[in-house]
This record gives structure tokens, sequence and C-alpha cells, in this order.
């Protein structure tokens, strides 16, 4: 099996990347995030019989990436997911549940600039602390 690839890209070259993908028969695997310092890391996946490969975005506060899911349906699971947890909105997501796929404590509790997220666990660490 092929080791997979990591590309990295910007946003501008996203929507060429996925019609690529598409049109050579390529199939939507994965779309997950993580914080990479001050901005979001996303990883989108994809398999061709026993290939993967993946592209690889940074995403500032505030950007919109190009909706997966235009091209590839299923993604907007994954799109849905990254916007509750992240903060990273995907502009022209096929079915958006608009910040309510999730019910989280506080808004985007993984996203490096999410305030609220950052007082929770602030005070998370400070009951901690005063109840051990």
């Amino acid at each position: 099996m092929q080791a997979p690839a990591f590309t990295e890209i910007t946003l501008d070259q996203l929507a060429g990347k996925l019609s690529s993908y598409k049109e050579d028969g390529w199939r939507f695997a994965n779309l997950c995030g993580t914080t990479a310092g001050n901005m979001v890391e996303i990883l989108i996946s994809f398999t061709l019989d026993e290939k993967i490969d993946n592209l690889l975005l940074f995403v500032e506060k505030g950007v919109k990436v190009p909706a997966v899911s235009k091209i590839f349906p299923s993604a907007f699971l994954y799109e849905n997911e990254t916007f509750d947890l992240y903060g990273v909105k995907f502009d022209g997501t096929i079915l958006d549940f608009d910040g309510r796929f999730y019910i989280t404590s506080v808004p985007t509790p993984m996203n490096p600039h999410s305030l609220a997220a950052e007082e929770y666990l602030a005070s998370s660490s400070d009951e901690e602390a005063n109840n051990g």
C-alpha cells in the first residue's frame, strides 16, 4: 500500500483540487480539523483503490473555506462538525446546521481564537485545583 501523501494547498487551490479528484474517480474519505498555533489545520482525505491522498489547508480566523460538499456531498457532516468545534465556516455547505450540529458547553471549543473556550478551560483548571 502506498504511504499517504500530504499536499499543502491554499484556499484558492481547493476548488480545482476537489474537481480533479472527482474527475479522476477518487472518493472522499474524511475531513478533520486541529489547532495549529493561531490557525486551524484542515486535512481532507481521498481514496482511490488502495491509495490515500490528503490535502492540508491552514485557515485563519474568520476565513470561509469553499464547501467540499458541493462536489463530494457526504462531506457536509464533516463541514458542520468543523464549524461547531473549530469555528471554520464552509461557504456553500449543501446541508448547513448553522452551528447546531453538536451541542457544546461553549461555542467552537477547539478554535484557537475562541475566548469562551479559553475562559472555560481556565475555570475548569481553577476548579480542579481547588478540589484537589
